[in-house]
């Protein structure tokens, strides 16, 4: 007589090897596809930056619109993620970097990894960090910095940088900062002290003011100090023909006028919050200190500033607008004054957030701000501030 038990034994053995089978043959088979994927993608297009003088607006223009069109969702291990990874990679080796230059950074405890340019300057004892986070679902949240970012690594790609230049693309923004947070703290301390500031893109397509924010808070009162790179950033600003309107500037004006001041194509805005013209509603914690011309610490420059490293940070958004949440009233969260548009004036982390949306309601709208950021960010790397 067959032992029976033992019978049973074998069945299940072969039906866990071939289950086991299976799983290999589907992983392979997603593996493939993943990487075909990336391969069948069409080459994005590159605009002649022959004479640019500094001035990527049409190479971050094409980006942005290759981003919402074939990136769409950079979100985790789903969608075009991955794609996106390599693709950011490869255009950085198109564009003549070497692939010892590149590094992807792991994570910990994240699936991401932060995309590492590091381009050696005249004078190596001193940094320039540039970061924009490529994760999420949006192409102005964040395509549009990635954009920004990668168009300007290969536009300088022939240029002899004056200090070390170090191009992150952020991963896990979107999750908690994990990316920008590994980053900091792979920083010595002589790097920390050696960086000149730390340059953050973030959603700079849709919103209607371009805005630069910078600065410490002191955490008894609330005073912003460390504004020497703000103040340096607006000087050049100024010099290539911007309108800079500084806290001194926006303060007062929303209690005089009950809005925004005029949207200005040529303009730098910023925060318009003081301690004495607050925000008409406070819906975040005071303790946070968010004052003109800082913002409230939601991207990547946080784990920067937070270790005492200046920085600067770009985007584009409208701090005069309640929209229909009042936990998000009057902190830059809405991108337009139109409420209309979006989820009630909310752009980013919705499903708005879209070339067809800036196509039907902004046109024009991401390339004018890719023309004020783009001789702004150039300037601020060949011309660091002493």
């Amino acid at each position: 007589m067959v032992n029976r038990n033992s019978k049973m034994t074998t069945k299940k053995k072969i039906a866990i090897a071939a289950g086991i089978l299976i799983i290999i043959a589907v992983a392979v088979i997603w593996f493939h596809n993943r990487t075909a994927s990336f391969e069948s993608l069409p080459e994005a297009e590159h605009a002649d930056v022959t004479n640019a003088s500094g001035d990527f607006s049409e190479q971050s223009q094409l980006y942005f619109e290759y981003i919402g069109t074939y990136l769409k969702d950079r979100s985790g291990r789903a969608g075009d993620h991955d794609n996106a990874q390599q693709w950011i990679v490869s255009e950085l080796e198109k564009a003549g970097y070497d692939s010892s230059q590149i590094t992807l950074q792991d994570i910990p405890d994240c699936y991401g990894k932060n995309i590492i340019l590091r381009v050696e300057g005249k004078d190596p004892s001193k940094m320039i960090i540039a970061g924009a986070h490529y994760d999420g679902d949006g192409v102005g949240d964040n395509g549009s910095g990635t954009a920004l970012l990668l168009a300007t690594a290969r536009g300088l790609q022939k240029q002899k940088l004056p200090v070390t230049t170090v191009f992150v693309f952020f991963d896990e923004e979107e999750s908690g900062l994990f990316g920008s947070e590994a980053f900091a703290d792979s920083l010595t301390k002589k790097e920390a002290k050696s960086t000149i500031y730390m340059i953050n893109i973030d959603a700079i397509g849709f919103g209607d003011y371009c805005n630069l924010y910078s600065g410490i808070a002191d955490e008894d009162n609330g005073e912003v100090t460390q504004l020497e790179a703000y103040d340096y950033a607006c000087d050049i600003a100024r010099t290539q023909g911007l309108n800079v309107y500084g806290p001194e500037d926006l303060d007062g004006y929303y209690a005089k006028h009950g809005k925004g001041p005029k949207l200005d194509p040529k303009g730098l805005f910023t925060n318009p919050w003081t301690p004495a013209n607050p925000a008409p509603e406070n819906t975040v914690d005071e303790s946070l200190h968010y004052y003109s011309p800082m913002t409230i610490p939601a991207s990547d420059h946080v784990p920067f500033m937070e270790r005492g490293i200046p920085y600067l940070y770009f985007e584009a958004t409208n701090w005069y607008m309640k929209s229909n949440n009042d936990d998000i009233a009057y902190i830059g969260y809405t991108d337009v004054g139109d409420e209309s548009v979006g989820d009630g004036g909310i752009i980013m982390n919705t499903e708005y957030d879209t070339l067809e949306t800036m196509a039907e309601y902004y046109p024009g709208r991401s390339l004018e701000h890719f023309r004020l950021y783009s001789p702004l960010l150039t300037e601020l790397i060949m011309k660091p501030m002493q």
